[in-house]
Protein backbone atom coordinates (compact mmCIF):
# COMPACT_ATOMS: atom_id res chain seq x y z
CA UNK A 1 0.00 0.00 0.00
CA UNK A 2 2.54 2.21 0.97
CA UNK A 3 4.28 1.71 -2.36
CA UNK A 4 1.49 2.71 -3.84
CA UNK A 5 1.49 6.13 -2.38
CA UNK A 6 4.75 6.60 -3.20
CA UNK A 7 3.78 5.81 -6.93
CA UNK A 8 0.84 7.93 -7.60
CA UNK A 9 2.94 10.97 -5.52
CA UNK A 10 5.71 10.62 -8.32
CA UNK A 11 3.02 10.16 -11.38
CA UNK A 12 1.71 13.29 -9.53
CA UNK A 13 4.53 15.28 -9.73
CA UNK A 14 4.94 13.95 -12.81
CA UNK A 15 1.93 15.44 -14.42
CA UNK A 16 2.57 18.70 -12.63
CA UNK A 17 0.45 18.30 -9.87
CA UNK A 18 -0.12 20.97 -7.18
CA UNK A 19 3.03 20.73 -4.76
CA UNK A 20 0.64 20.59 -2.03
CA UNK A 21 -1.15 17.42 -3.01
CA UNK A 22 2.09 15.81 -3.91
CA UNK A 23 3.31 16.68 -0.36
CA UNK A 24 -0.08 14.67 1.58
CA UNK A 25 0.61 12.17 -0.44
CA UNK A 26 3.64 11.89 0.57
CA UNK A 27 3.78 12.40 3.88
CA UNK A 28 0.29 10.89 4.25
CA UNK A 29 -0.28 8.22 1.71
CA UNK A 30 3.76 6.93 1.48
CA UNK A 31 5.70 7.91 4.66
CA UNK A 32 3.26 7.77 7.23
CA UNK A 33 2.03 4.15 6.22
CA UNK A 34 5.43 2.69 5.67
CA UNK A 35 6.52 3.72 9.43
CA UNK A 36 3.29 3.13 10.79
CA UNK A 37 3.93 -0.75 9.04
CA UNK A 38 7.47 -0.74 10.12
CA UNK A 39 6.13 -0.35 13.66
CA UNK A 40 3.53 -2.73 13.57
CA UNK A 41 6.39 -5.78 12.64
CA UNK A 42 8.85 -4.43 14.63
CA UNK A 43 7.86 -2.90 17.86
CA UNK A 44 5.93 -5.67 19.14
CA UNK A 45 9.10 -8.28 18.76
CA UNK A 46 11.36 -5.54 19.72
CA UNK A 47 9.83 -6.30 23.51
CA UNK A 48 9.12 -10.00 22.92
CA UNK A 49 5.54 -9.60 22.36
CA UNK A 50 2.89 -10.03 19.68
CA UNK A 51 0.49 -7.21 18.97
CA UNK A 52 -2.67 -7.14 20.75
CA UNK A 53 -5.10 -7.77 17.34
CA UNK A 54 -3.92 -8.45 14.26
CA UNK A 55 -7.08 -7.40 12.60
CA UNK A 56 -7.01 -3.68 14.17
CA UNK A 57 -3.59 -2.72 11.77
CA UNK A 58 -6.49 -3.96 8.65
CA UNK A 59 -8.63 -1.42 10.05
CA UNK A 60 -6.29 1.48 10.64
CA UNK A 61 -4.65 1.27 7.46
CA UNK A 62 -8.32 0.93 5.84
CA UNK A 63 -9.15 4.39 7.81
CA UNK A 64 -6.00 5.85 7.00
CA UNK A 65 -6.27 5.61 3.21
CA UNK A 66 -10.06 6.72 2.92
CA UNK A 67 -9.25 9.51 5.21
CA UNK A 68 -5.96 10.33 2.55
CA UNK A 69 -8.21 10.22 -0.51
CA UNK A 70 -11.01 12.56 1.31
CA UNK A 71 -7.66 14.96 2.20
CA UNK A 72 -6.25 14.63 -1.71
CA UNK A 73 -10.02 15.11 -3.20
CA UNK A 74 -10.65 17.92 -0.90
CA UNK A 75 -7.43 19.82 -3.02
CA UNK A 76 -9.42 19.56 -6.06
CA UNK A 77 -13.13 19.41 -4.89
CA UNK A 78 -14.32 23.61 -4.47
CA UNK A 79 -17.96 22.48 -3.31
CA UNK A 80 -16.50 19.54 -1.23
CA UNK A 81 -16.55 21.61 2.75
CA UNK A 82 -16.96 18.27 4.40
CA UNK A 83 -14.37 16.34 2.73
CA UNK A 84 -11.51 17.92 4.60
CA UNK A 85 -13.32 17.94 8.19
CA UNK A 86 -14.44 13.97 7.41
CA UNK A 87 -10.81 12.89 6.14
CA UNK A 88 -8.77 14.18 8.79
CA UNK A 89 -11.42 12.66 11.53
CA UNK A 90 -10.98 9.03 9.72
CA UNK A 91 -7.03 9.75 9.61
CA UNK A 92 -7.23 10.38 13.65
CA UNK A 93 -9.18 7.70 13.93
CA UNK A 94 -6.92 5.63 12.59
CA UNK A 95 -3.61 6.79 14.52
CA UNK A 96 -5.53 6.56 17.63
CA UNK A 97 -6.22 2.71 16.79
CA UNK A 98 -2.33 2.78 16.11
CA UNK A 99 -1.61 4.03 19.67
CA UNK A 100 -3.82 2.16 21.42
CA UNK A 101 -2.93 -1.31 19.78
CA UNK A 102 0.91 -0.61 20.52
CA UNK A 103 0.30 0.87 23.87
CA UNK A 104 -1.62 -2.31 25.00
CA UNK A 105 1.40 -4.58 23.22
CA UNK A 106 4.30 -2.34 24.34
CA UNK A 107 3.50 -0.09 26.77
CA UNK A 108 4.64 -1.90 30.03
CA UNK A 109 8.15 -2.97 28.47
CA UNK A 110 8.72 0.84 27.40
CA UNK A 111 8.00 1.91 30.87
CA UNK A 112 10.08 0.05 32.04
CA UNK A 113 12.71 0.86 29.78
CA UNK A 114 12.53 4.32 30.37
CA UNK A 115 12.82 4.38 34.06
CA UNK A 116 16.08 1.93 33.30
CA UNK A 117 17.59 5.12 30.91
CA UNK A 118 17.03 7.25 33.93
CA UNK A 119 18.24 5.08 36.81
CA UNK A 120 21.75 3.98 36.65
CA UNK A 121 22.71 0.74 36.82
CA UNK A 122 24.33 -1.02 33.30
CA UNK A 123 25.70 1.49 32.00
CA UNK A 124 27.00 -0.34 29.21
CA UNK A 125 23.25 -1.15 28.07
CA UNK A 126 22.25 2.31 28.71
CA UNK A 127 22.52 3.60 25.12
CA UNK A 128 20.22 0.57 24.04
CA UNK A 129 17.69 1.58 26.38
CA UNK A 130 17.59 5.22 25.14
CA UNK A 131 16.78 3.97 22.00
CA UNK A 132 14.05 1.80 23.26
CA UNK A 133 12.90 4.78 25.30
CA UNK A 134 12.58 7.15 22.32
CA UNK A 135 10.07 5.19 20.68
CA UNK A 136 7.10 6.22 23.03
CA UNK A 137 8.64 9.92 22.52
CA UNK A 138 8.33 9.32 18.77
CA UNK A 139 4.46 8.20 19.17
CA UNK A 140 4.05 11.56 21.44
CA UNK A 141 5.03 13.31 18.45
CA UNK A 142 2.49 11.58 16.40
CA UNK A 143 -0.60 12.57 18.69
CA UNK A 144 0.81 16.21 18.91
CA UNK A 145 1.05 16.23 15.37
CA UNK A 146 -2.39 14.55 14.85
CA UNK A 147 -3.69 17.08 17.64
CA UNK A 148 -2.06 19.98 15.14
CA UNK A 149 -4.02 18.40 12.47
CA UNK A 150 -6.95 18.12 14.16
CA UNK A 151 -6.68 22.21 14.79
CA UNK A 152 -6.20 22.92 11.04
CA UNK A 153 -10.08 21.93 10.48
CA UNK A 154 -11.04 22.88 14.36
CA UNK A 155 -9.13 25.52 15.84
CA UNK A 156 -8.84 25.72 19.48
CA UNK A 157 -7.95 29.40 19.90
CA UNK A 158 -4.48 28.86 20.95
CA UNK A 159 -3.29 30.43 17.62
CA UNK A 160 -3.03 29.01 13.30
CA UNK A 161 -1.62 25.64 12.92
CA UNK A 162 -0.44 24.86 9.34
CA UNK A 163 -0.38 22.07 7.66
CA UNK A 164 3.22 21.91 7.64
CA UNK A 165 3.92 22.06 11.07
CA UNK A 166 1.90 19.09 11.19
CA UNK A 167 4.29 17.36 8.43
CA UNK A 168 7.03 18.20 10.98
CA UNK A 169 5.90 16.73 13.87
CA UNK A 170 4.98 13.63 11.82
CA UNK A 171 8.40 13.36 9.60
CA UNK A 172 10.93 14.84 11.41
CA UNK A 173 9.15 13.51 15.17
CA UNK A 174 7.40 10.57 14.36
CA UNK A 175 8.86 8.95 11.45
CA UNK A 176 12.72 10.19 11.50
CA UNK A 177 13.03 9.47 15.64
CA UNK A 178 11.08 6.35 15.01
CA UNK A 179 14.24 5.19 12.21
CA UNK A 180 16.97 7.10 15.15
CA UNK A 181 15.38 4.49 18.05
CA UNK A 182 15.24 1.24 15.54
CA UNK A 183 18.20 1.78 13.29
CA UNK A 184 20.18 1.76 16.83
CA UNK A 185 19.07 -1.84 17.44
CA UNK A 186 18.94 -3.14 13.64
CA UNK A 187 22.30 -2.01 12.47
CA UNK A 188 23.97 -3.69 15.81
CA UNK A 189 21.69 -7.00 15.29
CA UNK A 190 22.36 -7.33 11.92
CA UNK A 191 25.65 -6.59 11.14
CA UNK A 192 27.19 -7.43 15.00
CA UNK A 193 29.09 -3.90 15.45
CA UNK A 194 29.22 -2.00 19.01
CA UNK A 195 27.98 1.42 17.74
CA UNK A 196 30.06 4.26 19.41
CA UNK A 197 27.79 5.88 22.84
CA UNK A 198 28.46 9.59 22.16
CA UNK A 199 27.54 9.23 18.92
CA UNK A 200 24.27 7.24 19.39
CA UNK A 201 23.09 9.80 21.89
CA UNK A 202 23.72 12.38 20.39
CA UNK A 203 21.52 11.20 17.33
CA UNK A 204 19.01 9.83 19.75
CA UNK A 205 18.94 13.23 22.07
CA UNK A 206 19.11 15.77 19.40
CA UNK A 207 16.52 13.89 17.34
CA UNK A 208 14.25 13.65 20.18
CA UNK A 209 14.38 17.55 20.90
CA UNK A 210 14.93 18.83 17.07
CA UNK A 211 10.85 18.07 15.94
CA UNK A 212 9.42 20.15 19.24
CA UNK A 213 11.30 23.13 17.95
CA UNK A 214 10.49 22.75 14.05
CA UNK A 215 6.95 22.31 14.60
CA UNK A 216 6.08 24.51 17.25
CA UNK A 217 8.20 27.61 15.83
CA UNK A 218 8.23 27.01 12.03
CA UNK A 219 9.74 30.10 11.05
CA UNK A 220 10.18 31.37 14.55
CA UNK A 221 13.74 33.00 15.38
CA UNK A 222 15.38 31.81 17.07
CA UNK A 223 13.85 28.60 18.08
CA UNK A 224 13.49 27.75 14.53
CA UNK A 225 17.31 27.83 13.97
CA UNK A 226 17.79 25.95 17.25
CA UNK A 227 15.70 23.12 15.46
CA UNK A 228 17.62 23.43 12.21
CA UNK A 229 20.84 22.93 14.37
CA UNK A 230 19.47 19.66 16.54
CA UNK A 231 18.08 18.14 13.46
CA UNK A 232 21.52 18.40 11.18
CA UNK A 233 23.02 17.07 13.98
CA UNK A 234 20.87 14.16 14.27
CA UNK A 235 21.30 13.34 10.80
CA UNK A 236 24.89 13.77 10.48
CA UNK A 237 25.43 11.50 13.58
CA UNK A 238 23.13 8.99 11.82
CA UNK A 239 24.71 8.83 8.58
CA UNK A 240 28.43 8.95 10.26
CA UNK A 241 27.35 5.47 12.01
CA UNK A 242 25.95 3.74 8.95
CA UNK A 243 28.93 4.94 7.33
CA UNK A 244 30.80 3.38 10.71
CA UNK A 245 28.66 0.02 10.51
CA UNK A 246 29.68 -0.31 6.70
CA UNK A 247 33.26 0.33 7.44
CA UNK A 248 33.85 -1.94 10.49
CA UNK A 249 31.69 -5.44 8.29
CA UNK A 250 32.64 -7.69 6.02
CA UNK A 251 28.76 -8.08 5.61
CA UNK A 252 27.11 -7.09 2.23
CA UNK A 253 23.74 -7.44 3.00
CA UNK A 254 21.07 -6.43 0.26
CA UNK A 255 19.73 -4.05 2.09
CA UNK A 256 23.06 -1.97 3.58
CA UNK A 257 23.19 0.29 -0.16
CA UNK A 258 19.51 1.32 0.53
CA UNK A 259 20.60 2.16 3.98
CA UNK A 260 23.90 3.92 2.87
CA UNK A 261 21.67 5.93 0.11
CA UNK A 262 18.94 7.23 2.53
CA UNK A 263 21.63 8.40 5.04
CA UNK A 264 23.45 10.16 2.34
CA UNK A 265 20.21 11.86 0.82
CA UNK A 266 18.92 12.81 4.52
CA UNK A 267 22.30 14.62 5.39
CA UNK A 268 22.82 16.23 2.02
CA UNK A 269 19.16 17.12 2.59
CA UNK A 270 19.85 18.77 6.06
CA UNK A 271 22.61 20.66 5.09
CA UNK A 272 21.31 22.00 1.87
CA UNK A 273 18.59 23.42 3.97
CA UNK A 274 20.44 25.28 7.02
CA UNK A 275 21.40 28.37 5.18
CA UNK A 276 17.78 28.76 4.33
CA UNK A 277 17.06 28.38 7.77
CA UNK A 278 19.42 31.43 8.68
CA UNK A 279 18.53 33.49 6.13
CA UNK A 280 21.70 33.15 4.13
CA UNK A 281 19.89 30.60 1.10
CA UNK A 282 18.19 29.83 -1.73
CA UNK A 283 14.06 29.32 -1.70
CA UNK A 284 15.31 26.88 -3.89
CA UNK A 285 16.82 25.07 -1.62
CA UNK A 286 13.38 24.15 -0.08
CA UNK A 287 12.63 22.49 -2.75
CA UNK A 288 15.49 20.08 -2.99
CA UNK A 289 15.31 19.64 0.82
CA UNK A 290 11.65 17.89 0.13
CA UNK A 291 12.78 16.24 -2.62
CA UNK A 292 15.84 14.68 -0.69
CA UNK A 293 13.81 13.78 2.02
CA UNK A 294 10.36 12.52 0.34
CA UNK A 295 12.07 10.88 -2.54
CA UNK A 296 15.19 9.97 -1.08
CA UNK A 297 16.08 9.44 2.97
CA UNK A 298 12.64 7.66 3.71
CA UNK A 299 11.92 5.59 0.83
CA UNK A 300 15.73 4.56 0.65
CA UNK A 301 16.23 4.23 4.34
CA UNK A 302 12.90 1.83 4.88
CA UNK A 303 13.25 -0.51 1.72
CA UNK A 304 16.64 -0.96 2.92
CA UNK A 305 15.46 -1.95 6.31
CA UNK A 306 12.90 -3.96 4.89
CA UNK A 307 15.30 -5.93 2.65
CA UNK A 308 17.33 -6.72 5.73
CA UNK A 309 14.58 -7.37 7.81
CA UNK A 310 12.30 -9.62 4.52
CA UNK A 311 15.34 -11.02 2.52
CA UNK A 312 13.21 -11.60 -0.84
CA UNK A 313 16.37 -14.39 -1.50
CA UNK A 314 14.34 -16.78 -0.13
CA UNK A 315 11.50 -16.44 -2.14
CA UNK A 316 10.55 -18.71 -4.59
CA UNK A 317 9.63 -15.95 -7.59
CA UNK A 318 10.92 -14.16 -10.55
CA UNK A 319 13.58 -11.71 -9.06
CA UNK A 320 14.30 -12.98 -5.68
CA UNK A 321 17.97 -12.16 -6.49
CA UNK A 322 20.16 -10.08 -4.58
CA UNK A 323 20.87 -8.27 -7.85
CA UNK A 324 17.01 -7.75 -8.51
CA UNK A 325 16.62 -5.89 -5.29
CA UNK A 326 20.21 -3.53 -5.72
CA UNK A 327 19.06 -2.51 -8.92
CA UNK A 328 15.68 -1.47 -7.10
CA UNK A 329 17.62 0.43 -4.64
CA UNK A 330 19.81 1.64 -7.44
CA UNK A 331 16.42 3.24 -9.23
CA UNK A 332 15.07 5.07 -6.16
CA UNK A 333 18.83 6.68 -5.73
CA UNK A 334 19.08 7.80 -9.13
CA UNK A 335 16.02 8.91 -9.68
CA UNK A 336 15.95 10.96 -6.61
CA UNK A 337 19.80 12.35 -7.01
CA UNK A 338 17.94 13.32 -10.98
CA UNK A 339 15.10 14.92 -9.56
CA UNK A 340 17.11 17.49 -7.21
CA UNK A 341 19.38 17.91 -9.87
CA UNK A 342 16.60 19.08 -12.16
CA UNK A 343 14.70 20.84 -9.00
CA UNK A 344 18.18 22.62 -8.24
CA UNK A 345 18.34 23.91 -11.85
CA UNK A 346 15.02 24.09 -12.61
CA UNK A 347 15.04 22.25 -15.79
CA UNK A 348 11.75 20.35 -15.67
CA UNK A 349 13.34 17.72 -18.38
CA UNK A 350 15.90 16.81 -15.94
CA UNK A 351 13.46 16.37 -13.02
CA UNK A 352 11.27 14.29 -14.63
CA UNK A 353 13.34 11.82 -15.81
CA UNK A 354 14.09 11.54 -12.07
CA UNK A 355 10.80 10.88 -10.61
CA UNK A 356 10.60 8.20 -13.83
CA UNK A 357 13.58 6.44 -12.12
CA UNK A 358 11.73 6.86 -8.97
CA UNK A 359 8.84 5.07 -9.88
CA UNK A 360 10.18 2.33 -11.65
CA UNK A 361 12.09 1.40 -8.44
CA UNK A 362 8.87 2.24 -6.25
CA UNK A 363 7.01 0.01 -8.53
CA UNK A 364 9.98 -3.01 -8.63
CA UNK A 365 10.25 -2.57 -4.88
CA UNK A 366 6.77 -3.18 -4.53
CA UNK A 367 6.87 -6.32 -6.60
CA UNK A 368 10.01 -7.72 -4.36
CA UNK A 369 8.53 -7.31 -0.90
CA UNK A 370 4.72 -8.09 -1.89
CA UNK A 371 6.02 -11.30 -3.80
CA UNK A 372 8.33 -11.95 -0.39
CA UNK A 373 4.72 -11.38 1.84
CA UNK A 374 2.78 -13.71 -0.65
CA UNK A 375 5.59 -15.94 -0.60
CA UNK A 376 6.23 -16.48 2.93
Amino acid sequence: MASVGSFVGSLLALLGGANKVAVLIGVFGFVCPMVFGMAYLLLPSYVGKTLVDQRLAGIHFGLAYVGVSLLVADQFVTAGILLRPLGVTLWTTGVLIFVGSLLATVGPAAVGTVAGTLGGSGRSQRSTRLATAMIPVAVCYLLVGTVALLMTVAPLGIGTVTVAQVTHYYLTGFATLLIYALGMRLLTAFFHVSLPRPVVWIVLVAGALAPAFLGTFLWIDPWFRVGGVFATLAMLGYAALVLFVILKTNRRRVGVSGIALGAIAGGTAVVSVVPVAFGFGDPISLAVHRTLILAGFFPLTIVGYAYLFFPITGGQFTGANPRAARVTIALLGAGVAVQSVGVALQYEPVRVIGILGSVIGAIGCGYLLGCRFVNG
